[in-house]
C-alpha cells in the first residue's frame, strides 16, 4: 500500500519528550522519514502519512520498544493536537465527542474512515487508515487506539475492563503486555483498521472533562494535495533517507517509495521526468558519502561498505573502481601521501544541485589527487 495520504505532525507531538526518554536523537529519525530537520517538530508541518509510520517504526526500533505507540498516547496532550483536541474534548456526551472528531478529521489528516456502529447491544468505533499497510502503521494505529482509549475513559468515567480494543496488525508482545499497558481487553490481526468496542450506555454519559478544552486552534482544511512533494524536495527528501535506509538494509527504490507514501512507478516516472532516476541518485549519494569516510583512515573498507549498504564489500569496491579508476584503498593512500585527509572538501550540496548533470565533488586545488 502506497499511504500518500496528508498529515499534520502534531500528530506526533509527544515524540520528542518520548525520544529524549529513550536517549534518542530526533534528528537523525526525522531526516531517515524525510522529513526536513529544524531546530524542532513542526506542529503544523504537513507530510505524507506513509512518512509519520516510517519515522515510528524506526523510533520503535531504536528505543528497543516495539510498542512504543503506547508510550507515545500516554505522553498525548490534547491542547496540542489543535482542532482535533478541541473537538474531542467539547461535546457534551461522548457521542457527541466521537461524531465531533469524526468530523474534524479532513482537518488534521486525510484517508481516515471514522464510524460508530450500534447492533445488538454492542457500540463499536472504528478508525481505518485508507491504503495503508497495517503492518507500517502498526505504531501509529496503537497509538490511535491509546490516545482514544484514554479519551473515551475520561469522557465518560468508565473503566478500562469496559472496553475491548482490536488492531489490524499481529501483536509485536504478549497479548497481556498491551492489555497491562492500556488498561483494557486487547485482540489482534482483524486487519481492517482499530476497533474498539463500548457499551452503549456510555455513549449519552455527560462529557466529565467539558470544562477543561483546550482553545481552539487551525481550523484550516487539508487540501487533497498538501503535503505533496514538489520536485525539488521530493529530491531533497529521497536523499534525506538514504543514510538510514543504507544502514538498515533498505535501500530500495520499493521502499523508499514506500516511505514516502507513492507507488514505485509514480516514483521512477517523477525522477525521469527531472533527468535522473533513483538508481542515479543512490550511485551519486554513495560516491560522495565514500570519498568522505574514506577521508578517515581508522574506518576499515568493510565498514564503509556496509554504511552505504552494500551487501558485500566487493560489490563496493567495483562500484568504487567505476567512480574513481583506483580501488578505495589506493584512493586512501593518495589522500594519506599527498596530506589531504585533513583538509578534504566536499560539496554534497553541488553534488546533488543538478541531478542530472555531471557533479562535482571536489576543489580546484583537489583536482590533482585524482588525475
Amino acid at each position: 500500500m502506497w499511504d500518500r495520504h496528508p498529515v499534520r505532525l502534531s500528530l506526533v507531538h509527544m515524540l520528542p519528550s518520548v525520544a529524549r526518554r529513550h536517549g534518542l536523537d530526533l534528528a537523525p529519525l526525522l531526516a531517515g522519514a524525510g522529513i526536513a530537520v529544524g531546530d524542532h517538530l513542526q506542529p503544523t508541518q504537513v507530510v505524507r502519512r506513509a512518512q509519520v509510520s516510517s519515522l515510528l517504526l524506526e523510533a520503535a526500533r531504536r528505543a528497543g520498544e516495539p510498542a512504543v505507540g503506547l508510550e507515545l498516547a500516554a505522553s498525548a496532550d490534547p491542547e496540542q493536537l489543535g482542532l482535533i483536541g478541541f473537538a474531542v474534548s467539547t461535546g457534551r456526551t461522548l457521542r457527541e465527542c466521537l461524531a465531533a472528531l469524526a468530523h474534524n478529521m479532513p482537518a488534521f489528516q486525510g484517508g481516515v474512515h471514522i464510524t460508530l456502529d450500534e447492533a445488538n447491544g454492542q457500540a463499536v468505533w472504528r478508525h481505518n487508515f485508507a491504503d495503508s499497510d497495517p503492518d507500517h502503521a502498526r505504531v501509529l494505529n496503537e497509538g490511535v487506539a491509546g490516545f482514544m482509549v484514554a479519551m473515551v475513559r475520561a469522557i465518560s468515567g468508565c473503566a478500562g475492563e469496559a472496553l475491548h480494543v482490536s488492531l489490524p496488525h499481529r501483536p509485536q508482545l504478549a497479548v497481556r503486555t498491551y492489555e497491562d499497558k492500556l488498561g483494557t481487553r486487547m485482540s489482534f490481526g482483524n486487519g481492517a483498521g482499530i476497533a474498539i468496542s463500548i457499551d452503549p450506555a456510555l455513549l449519552d454519559r455527560p462529557n466529565r472533562i467539558l470544562g477543561a478544552a483546550p482553545a481552539m486552534a487551525d481550523v484550516s482544511l487539508l487540501a487533497e494535495d498538501a503535503g505533496w512533494l514538489s520536485d525539488d524536495a521530493l529530491v531533497e527528501t529521497l536523499l534525506r533517507t538514504f543514510e538510514r535506509a543504507a544502514l538498515a538494509g533498505t535501500l530500495s527504490l520499493i521502499e523508499a517509495a514506500r516511505s514516502l507514501g507513492l507507488a514505485p512507478r509514480s516514483l521512477q516516472r517523477r525522477l525521469a521526468v527531472l533527468g535522473t532516476s533513483f538508481e542515479a541518485l543512490v550511485d551519486s549519494w554513495r560516491h560522495t558519502q565514500a570519498r568522505l569516510h574514506l577521508a578517515n583512515p581508522l574506518l576499515p573498507v568493510g565498514s564503509v561498505a556496509r554504511a552505504l549498504g552494500y551487501s558485500q564489500p566487493a560489490h563496493f569496491v567495483r562500484a568504487f573502481r567505476r567512480w574513481e579508476g583506483v580501488p578505495p584503498l589506493v584512493f586512501r593512500r593518495i589522500l594519506i601521501e599527498d596530506g589531504a585527509g585533513a583538509k578534504w572538501q566536499l560539496s554534497t550540496a553541488g553534488a546533488f544541485a543538478n541531478p542530472a548533470g555531471k557533479a562535482q565533488y571536489l576543489t580546484a586545488s583537489d583536482s590533482l589527487l585524482i588525475d
